[in-house]
């Protein structure tokens, strides 16, 4: 072999009695050769190894070519159980590719082991396929930079989510309208929303906290004379609306059993104020909000639970 080209051996499981395939393009223009290292290939279904002696990052997209073509395909001689050919096709579902070092240490540790050799050998691919498409070839390039922590993936399990906002769907007590009425110092507040609103004038401005308690025993109403004086919010509210946010809630869940026992009845499940009108307390109509109610929530459902 010319001393510019380099071997890369491509076969479906690890094995000692192998061909190697020389392609040039693996280090064709390398200063000095150095040791060949076997990389772990993991594809969605299939595991593929190659051994090269360079380093994955520098791979170019034809060398890439030329492995997933051959590792896409069974030999055009294989034999299933009937003794009929069969072929391989290629799945119309794009595949991701991972790559990982392999030592032969055994080891799990940094995604590194020594995979079984199956005992009746290794089968090598001889068909050639045509090759894949570049986006495929791209979405591997990216993989070979941050290789995966564990040979052995397995999907991230995502906690249940659970809406609320709509008054005909379950959960509505969750939401600050609902009609809970809430005593704090003394005082019937006819929803937490009317606490809550009131928040922003304790203090400084008591007949206007006074004013939001009793204007309507409607949530709506107390949220609109909130908005109405406005510039007579304090003016530390957007620092500590979510701690007053906290305390509306707390009261509203300690003085309501059926509440408190339908926030603790949901697990651990993700709680979501499917709200498309606010961006902040829920979701907003991108979806992307900061859903602050409902972190409120499931920070209240933790600190209940930890009660004696």
């Amino acid at each position: 072999m010319a001393a510019n080209r380099k071997t890369v051996t491509i076969i479906t499981s690890p094995t000692t009695q192998t061909k190697s395939l020389p392609l040039s393009t693996f280090g064709a223009n390398r200063g000095s050769p150095t040791a060949p290292k076997q990389y772990r290939i993991e594809e969605r279904k299939r595991t593929v190894y190659v051994t090269s002696d360079m380093d994955p990052s520098e791979w170019d997209t034809q060398s890439l070519n030329a492995v997933f073509s051959m590792a896409d395909h069974g030999s055009q001689g294989e034999q299933d159980d009937a003794g009929d050919g069969i072929r391989r096709t290629q799945s119309l579902v794009e595949t991701q590719f991972f790559i990982s070092e392999d030592d032969g240490s055994g080891s799990d540790s940094n995604a590194v082991y020594q995979p079984t050799v199956p005992s009746q050998g290794a089968r090598i691919s001889t068909f050639q396929p045509s090759q894949p498409s570049p986006r495929s070839v791209s979405r591997f390039l990216q993989k070979i930079t941050t290789p995966p922590g564990s040979p052995k993936r397995s999907p991230v399990k995502s906690r249940p989510q659970i809406l609320f906002y709509h008054k005909q769907d379950p959960h509505y007590g969750f939401t600050n309208f609902s009609a809970h009425p809430v005593v704090y110092k003394g005082k019937r507040y006819p929803t937490s929303e009317h606490l809550f609103q009131s928040f922003k004038f304790h203090g400084h401005r008591p007949n206007l906290a006074e004013h939001i308690r009793t204007c309507s025993e409607r949530p709506s109403v107390a949220f609109s004379e909130a908005r109405r004086f406005q510039p007579e919010v304090r003016s530390d509210w957007k620092k500590v609306n979510i701690e007053k946010m906290e305390i509306a809630l707390w009261h509203k869940f300690t003085q309501h059993l059926d509440l408190k026992a339908e926030l603790l009845s949901t697990g651990d499940a993700e709680l979501i104020e499917d709200s498309d009108k606010d961006a902040f307390w829920g979701v907003g109509a991108d979806r992307r909000g900061r859903n602050e109610l409902g972190k409120a929530l499931e920070k209240l459902r933790t600190k209940l639970r930890e009660l004696p």
